[in-house]
């Protein structure tokens, strides 16, 4: 069913990588492209992970590229919104096709699909001349692509769950730690919001509790106001 969409999405979506100066590294979550400039988008707690002293990097489209011997690219951070959650950042190389955002947000019950890069296990070890580190020799085989069908449950208000800022929808499909900060599709590959988290429920049944879980979105409305707001003249 989402065949088609996912062959556009998947070449243009990246895990954020970091690299930090104890010889640390991992991914993050996962961000992206929204023009092409280099734009991208992600959330903004991905980012606030990054570990003191370290630096966010990209590498590109994975798995989809060569990474023997590459050198991580600089990612730099534009604006950060603690209340939606969104993040926007920028590359200035080896960009990625843009996806395009739906008219509209999608309806409950409607079919949409997460996706992103959950779970991620890299090895990197440096490339050195003459003592400077020239690139990095990183093995992503197990940094894979993910992606979970599912449907809009429900649209949230403002403060009404979890205590949310922002206005939001559930999905009947939690996301795996790494999928944060991607996008969130329907069936022609347009993005209708951002992945931010996941709600664990327990429901009491007799002597028995039933844990429920479910993912969390952006809608769409908050994502094109926190881009309108971050592309304003100053």
């Amino acid at each position: 069913m989402f065949t088609e969409a996912i062959q556009k999405v998947r070449k243009s979506i990246f895990p954020i990588f970091f690299f930090g100066k104890n010889g640390s590294h991992g991914s993050l979550g996962t961000g992206f492209f929204i023009d092409n400039k280099g734009h991208f988008l992600t959330a903004n707690h991905v980012i606030k992970a990054l570990p003191k002293g370290g630096t966010l990097a990209y590498l590109g489209n994975i798995p989809n590229n060569n990474f023997q011997s590459k050198k991580p690219l600089p990612i730099k951070i534009i604006r950060q919104d603690e209340n939606t959650d969104l993040a926007l950042g920028k590359i200035d190389a080896e960009l990625l096709p843009p996806l395009i955002f739906a008219n509209e947000q999608a309806k409950v019950g409607q079919s949409i699909a997460l996706c992103g890069y959950p779970l991620p296990h890299i090895k990197a070890k440096p490339v050195t001349n003459n003592g400077t580190t020239v690139g990095v020799n990183i093995d992503v085989t197990q940094v894979r692509q993910y992606w979970q069908p599912t449907m809009k449950m429900d649209r949230i208000r403002k403060n009404s769950f979890y205590n949310k800022p922002f206005d939001s929808f559930i999905t009947q499909h939690p996301s795996l730690p790494g999928m944060s900060g991607g996008p969130i599709f329907d069936l022609t590959g347009k993005v209708v919001g951002v992945n931010t988290a996941n709600a664990t429920r327990h429901i009491k049944r007799s002597t028995t509790s039933i844990q429920v879980e479910n993912g969390i979105g952006i809608e769409l409305a908050e994502v094109m106001a926190f881009l309108q707001a971050a592309f304003a003249p100053a």
